[in-house]
């Protein structure tokens, strides 16, 4: 097992890879000395597109924290009783029903934990070294270290969240014991573990200090490049960025919109409701009064080529990730378990969608044999402009979570506009409209639902019943999920150091 200062040191060799991006130079194959990387200011815009590709790995975004394994715990997927009989695919199984002392489950949990915790020592390592600069040093002066240094905190916040919310209890529990660290220097020795609500204080305020660091480049500066989904995801169009294509494509990079949006979620989280609120408000701002995000319309994945519908629904992504092997990684996936059967059906899907099959999400969504159109490949030649900039989007975060975020806040204090702001996001998906005579409960029962429905296949449907602390829901009937089956355990490296 890998200790955490193995993983820390590892770090460096992220700076290795090569760019993906015309705006990032760096050495081949081998990796580059830390004053090499460092010695110009290419060499940190270098660093700071390798932390992304980390994020878009397999253990991470690309795979396991989105369609993967996250999606198993989900409960999102119909996975085959015969399949998870042979020895090679018993983590299936293990998935499914939360038995993570198995090495096949531990194998995939100490990945992530272990390239989450060298992609937050990245960010460390250029933090640290961008803080050490002055203005001038950098091509576009205070707005690019300011961007430099604020997306890195936002990642290391959003690194620090996903994994508070795997390997501790929820805030809801009232469990405030030390599960993970919250690691702000780049280390060669072992950090201290702490409180939930430490960790979760320290991620709001990481997040809050990316949130500032933005603000000017995304609501001012470059404001161009946020305002609508081409703008931020499509190369074509967005080469007009102040500064060159560094300051372009901020909807696959941690930006002002997001950061706000995540510090919505980690209140939530925290039970915070009002200030999650006060928060995800200012992210709603901008879709109802300025305009930049929208709800994917109808046309635009009705089509009955499949091949063409936009089914990453990509105009409400606040944030996105990106990775354009995630076609080959989706089939490597699937098509491991078995070649004849190349996805899983959703689980229960007609039960999740009774009485509301008009919904968009299951009517064009999904495939008429079950499975989730989202992460398919595109093969039809003619579809390529479509690969160009949404099939390859990882998402992390949408504005119909905002929407879930102020619902649950007004479903205490005026909920017949919780009703009515609810409908807005259903009728947007083409949903059937809530009764506005249902009760609290009902409302949320119903909005949880939703939000369900929403996060198929994208990894979020488990954190949302583990932040409630309510059974787990899979579209027929509640999985129990009392004796820690929310809690993965620590990697054994981690529980021997301590």
């Amino acid at each position: 097992m890998k200790t955490y200062k193995n993983i820390l040191l590892s770090g460096l060799l992220l700076f290795s890879l090569s760019s993906c991006s015309d705006w990032f130079q760096v050495e081949p194959e081998n990796e580059i000395a830390k004053e090499d990387l460092f010695s110009s200011y290419d060499g940190y815009r270098t660093a700071l597109n390798g932390i992304y590709r980390n994020l878009s790995g397999t253990s991470l975004y690309g795979q396991d924290l989105s369609f993967g394994f996250i999606s198993l715990l989900g409960q999102n997927y119909e996975v085959p009783s015969w399949l998870a009989l042979y020895p090679e695919y018993y983590f299936l199984g293990n998935a499914i029903n939360y038995n993570y002392e198995h090495n096949n489950i531990k194998s995939i949990t100490q990945a992530i934990w272990e390239k989450a915790y060298n992609t937050i020592a990245n960010c460390n390592v250029l933090i640290q070294n961008t803080e050490a600069h002055g203005n001038d040093f950098f091509y576009e002066g205070e707005n690019e270290k300011n961007i430099l240094i604020g997306e890195a905190k936002g990642l290391r916040a959003l690194m620090h969240f996903d994994i508070l919310r795997l390997f501790a209890p929820a805030p809801v529990t009232g469990d405030d014991a030390a599960y993970v660290p919250y690691v702000t220097v780049y280390l060669t020795s072992h950090p201290t573990h702490l409180p939930t609500s430490v960790v979760l204080d320290s991620i709001i305020s990481d997040l809050k200090q990316a949130q500032r660091l933005l603000a000017y480049n995304d609501t001012l500066y470059n404001y161009k490049m946020m305002e609508s989904a081409s703008m931020r995801f499509d190369g074509n169009v967005t080469g007009t960025a102040l500064g060159g294509d560094f300051f372009a494509y901020r909807g696959t990079r941690m930006n002002y919109v997001a950061a706000t949006a995540l510090l919505a979620r980690a209140y939530q989280y925290k039970g915070d409701r009002a200030m999650a609120y006060q928060y995800a408000q200012e992210v709603y701002r901008f879709q109802s009064e300025k305009g930049w995000y929208r709800f994917t319309p109808e046309g635009n994945i009705s089509n009955t080529n499949v091949q063409y519908r936009r089914c990453k629904l990509f105009d409400d992504i606040l944030l996105a990730f990106y990775n354009t092997k995630i076609f080959d990684v989706y089939n490597d996936w699937f098509q491991s378990f078995y070649s004849s059967y190349s996805q899983f059906p959703i689980k229960n899907r007609t039960n999740l969608f009774t009485g509301d099959l008009a919904d968009f999400r299951y009517r064009y969504l999904l495939h008429e044999t079950g499975y989730s159109l989202k992460w398919v490949p595109v093969t039809d030649a003619s579809a390529l402009w479509n690969i160009q900039y949404q099939y390859p989007l990882l998402p992390v975060m949408r504005m119909s979570e905002i929407y879930y975020i102020m619902c649950e806040y007004l479903a205490e204090t005026d909920l017949p506009r919780a009703i009515n702001l609810l409908n807005t996001l259903k009728i947007a998906r083409g949903a059937a409209e809530l009764n506005t005579s249902l009760t609290k409960d009902e409302f949320l029962d119903r909005m949880y639902m939703d939000a369900t429905r929403e996060s198929i296949a994208e990894g979020q449907t488990f954190y949302l019943y583990k932040r409630l602390n309510r059974d787990m829901y899979n579209g027929e009937y509640p999985i129990d999920m009392s004796g820690g089956k929310y809690v993965i355990p620590l990697p054994d490296s981690e529980t021997i150091i301590q």
